[in-house]
């Protein structure tokens, strides 16, 4: 979602005319209506106002994070002060605590200790420490992943120790930063593309111990017009006019037959400008593997296109340049959108998750189609 849009939906959101919030901020009509089409951008300063006036966090501002309808299902938030103590319980020469940002359900903090630097996460399930810890032990002497040092649970809170990458994520890159990285993003892309996987380890989204759910990669891809697997019944009933979902799983229904598979991959699932870490150019680390799947490469490319982060736009063209190559990839590339959409809709909607602003993500599924069609 470009920054415009953002602006404008929490706006509409909030009830309040363009007038009114100018008012507010005592700048013209016009300068507000600047940002929202995108010509030009507020300052710092400006935004965090734009925050209060909406009563949102800056997270929820600028990166479309919503609890839907209000459903809290994060874990347990705990105080920087349980997080220190928990800390300094295991590395009691901790120091330089600071918060990371990015985490839509996890409280992710950097610290040092025994001369290295160090990343502290709290507020994911279990099995989501321990796949990313079997991702690392099976990948990292192919890609750039953090080693997940200890796992634990105190008093029903769950968190995890990690080494620090040095870098910065995508999204805090300037624009000359992130176009010098491209090319290093693109060779990381093409590195995921030549890892093997065991054809016996099934297709879909793996657990903690590297078993997919599906026996082939279509069934993975079918799973979401599978009314046994996902019960859409329930979208209207939760406040979703469901015109949209009936047209795009008529619409993957219609193309399916694009989606085949040559070589199986593993996918991250996820990436975006807060899960790739660049430094100097290069990309320095890839984390969060929680989404992560086994499948078609493309999968991976499909859900950059979806997300269409107004940051990540140098990428983008270049994505579409390379591998939108032909009108099967296209339709096979369409396909994944379409589950991609879909998927986020269902697991934020009908089974109440945590997931970014739902109004958005309909309309981008309704202009995916509109533009392939």
């Amino acid at each position: 979602m470009k920054i415009g849009e953002k602006l404008k939906l929490r706006r509409k959101k909030a009830g309040l005319t363009q007038e009114q919030v100018a008012e507010k901020m005592n700048i013209t009509r016009q300068t507000l209506s600047n940002w929202e089409v995108g010509k030009n951008y507020p300052d710092i300063d400006s935004i965090i106002e734009l925050s209060r006036i909406y009563q949102l966090s800056l997270d929820e501002l600028l990166l479309g994070k919503i609890y839907f309808k209000g459903a809290l299902t994060l874990n347990k938030k705990i105080s920087e002060v349980e997080i220190q103590n928990l800390i300094t319980s295991r590395y009691p020469s901790a120091n330089h605590l600071k918060e990371l940002n990015g985490g839509l359900v996890s409280q992710t903090y950097s610290f040092h200790a025994n001369n290295g630097r160090y990343v502290f996460q709290v507020g994911n399930r279990l099995e989501v420490y321990e796949k990313e810890r079997w991702v690392y032990n099976q990948f990292n002497h192919l890609l750039p992943l953090r080693n997940v040092i200890e796992i634990s649970v105190e008093n029903d809170i769950t968190y995890s120790i990690s080494n620090y990458f040095e870098g910065d994520k995508l999204f805090d890159l300037n624009s000359q930063e992130l176009l010098d990285t491209c090319p290093s993003i693109m060779k990381t892309l093409e590195l995921l593309e030549t890892i093997d996987v065991p054809e016996e380890n099934g297709y879909g989204r793996y657990d903690n111990t590297g078993q997919g759910a599906y026996p082939t990669w279509e069934d993975f891809i079918k799973a979401v017009y599978n009314e046994n697997i996902y019960n859409w019944q329930a979208l209207e009933q939760n406040g979703l006019d469901s015109s949209v979902v009936k047209h795009a799983l008529q619409e993957l229904q219609k193309y399916i037959n694009s989606v085949s598979l040559s070589k199986k991959n593993i996918i991250h699932g996820d990436l975006g400008s807060f899960n790739l870490i660049a430094k100097n150019g290069q990309i320095t680390g890839i984390i969060d593997w929680s989404l992560s799947l086994y499948g078609d490469h493309l999968y991976d490319k499909a859900n950059i296109l979806f997300w269409n982060e107004d940051k990540l736009q140098p990428l983008i063209h270049r994505i579409t340049e390379k591998y939108i190559n032909s009108p099967e990839t296209k339709e096979k590339i369409y396909c994944y959108i379409l589950r991609i959409g879909l998927e986020e809709i269902y697991n934020t909607v009908v089974l109440n998750e945590i997931g970014y602003d739902i109004e958005w993500v309909a309309n981008r599924l309704q202009k995916v189609i509109n533009d392939f069609l």
